[in-house]
């Protein structure tokens, strides 16, 4: 979900309802989308990205299309977790299937894809890495069967979709 401004790293210093001030705190600082290009690439990467993928836009929750797992096995879901993975199968959209790595802790987490082969899972996204290495649109090999996500990072494979004949 991005707010109008965000592109660019536009701030409002931490007032998340300035509706009512009609002055800097609301006003978008324009200056900031040219010192801030990298940022602007990525979300409009990420903006087609969404809308190249019907699994991600569907109007009805992804309920039996969606694979939940931990970095290495079954998701854990208690308070202490820091991490989750999903699988998000396209075939009922029409679409790629898409592997999700979430690691919100402070160190390094390795991650097994549970799903499919290696030669099958490309990665798209790792906001862990450095502009423009951090958003893929023909997607980068990966060693399979793990991926070592960076702490606080997410991560998105892509494994195309079969073609019927």
């Amino acid at each position: 979900m991005f707010r109008a401004g965000d592109e660019f790293l536009n701030t409002q210093c931490g007032n998340n309802n300035p509706y009512n001030q009609d002055n800097e705190t609301g006003w978008l600082d324009w200056s900031q989308l040219h010192s801030n290009q990298d940022m602007f690439r990525f979300i409009k990467s990420m903006i087609a990205f969404r809308k190249a993928h019907p699994s991600l836009c569907r109007s009805r929750f992804w309920r039996d299309d969606v694979a939940w797992y931990g970095a290495s096995g079954a998701v854990d879901s208690s308070y202490e977790s820091r991490s989750v993975a999903f699988c998000l199968h396209g075939a009922s959209q029409d679409d790629d299937d898409l592997y999700c790595i979430i690691n919100a802790c402070w160190e390094p987490i390795e991650f097994a894809i549970q799903e499919g082969s290696g030669r099958e899972w490309k990665r798209i996204v790792d906001t862990a890495l450095p502009s423009p290495d951090d958003f893929s649109e023909q997607g980068v090999a990966i060693q399979y069967p793990r991926y070592r996500a960076a702490p606080r990072s997410i991560v998105v494979l892509l494994r195309r979709r079969r073609m019927s004949n």
